[in-house]
């Protein structure tokens, strides 16, 4: 210009910027939307939706929390082991590490078809909500298989947890006298893992005891898969 101002001090180039900035704020303010981020007052309130996707958030400039990472393979574990790993975790266990806090956990219950499942944005995992019960762990197995079979809530890769994913849901504070976040309701007492002892028992996670305990085979527990 004619006076050495630049462009963007002048009315029409003030102007212009106006218009760029409310542009991209209204795509920001859509993009937030659609994943969820803030409400829309014409969704149906009942709806369950999906936490935004962590690469989403990126494209967003939302910081996601750090997913816990837990060992998902099973193993066979000494109890001198598995309460290391708890320590290491601060997993709770009333007997084997009542020092620890527990988690955060981030749930978020989820109908999917007839089926409802237990969300974990913490550690990602994906738990059915509810159970079978009466099972010995040769059952667990076979209600396991018909499970995938089916295709509960869609997927087909349902599995015991181990030991320290059970873990990751006890509360070191019990809510109505269970050691397990209200979204898993109360019907599950104690449940299989999929880890074993050096003489071949399975831990089982007691929601009312708040503990790890090791048990014979023909035992008689719930089934509540997790993927």
């Amino acid at each position: 210009m004619a006076d050495g101002k630049s462009f963007w001090s002048s009315l029409p180039g003030i102007l212009t910027a106006l218009a760029g900035l409310i542009t991209a704020g209204g795509g920001l303010l859509l993009a937030l939307q659609g994943a969820g981020l803030i409400g829309g007052g014409g969704h149906d309130t009942a709806a369950v939706q999906a936490p935004a996707e962590p690469a989403l958030l990126e494209r967003l400039g939302v910081s996601a929390p750090p997913r816990l990472s837990l060992r998902g393979v099973p193993t066979t574990l000494s109890e001198e082991r598995l309460t290391a790993a708890l320590i290491e975790r601060g997993l709770y266990d009333a007997r084997l590490n009542p020092a620890g806090v527990g988690i955060d956990n981030r749930f978020e219950t989820v109908v999917q078809g007839d089926d409802v499942v237990v969300r974990d944005a913490t550690t990602g995992l994906v738990w059915q909500r509810g159970g079978t019960s009466g099972l010995d762990l040769p059952g667990a197995d076979t209600a396991l298989a018909r499970l995938n079979e089916r295709g509960y809530a869609g997927q087909h890769d349902w599995r015991l947890p181990t030991a320290e994913e059970a873990a990751s849901l006890m509360k070191a504070t019990p809510v109505a006298g269970w050691h397990i976040d209200p979204a898993f309701g109360s019907g599950v007492g104690f449940i299989w893992t999929a880890d074993r002892t050096p003489d071949g028992k399975a831990y089982v996670a007691y929601w009312a005891d708040g503990r790890l305990a090791a048990e014979r085979p023909e035992f008689n527990a719930w089934l509540r898969a997790v993927r």
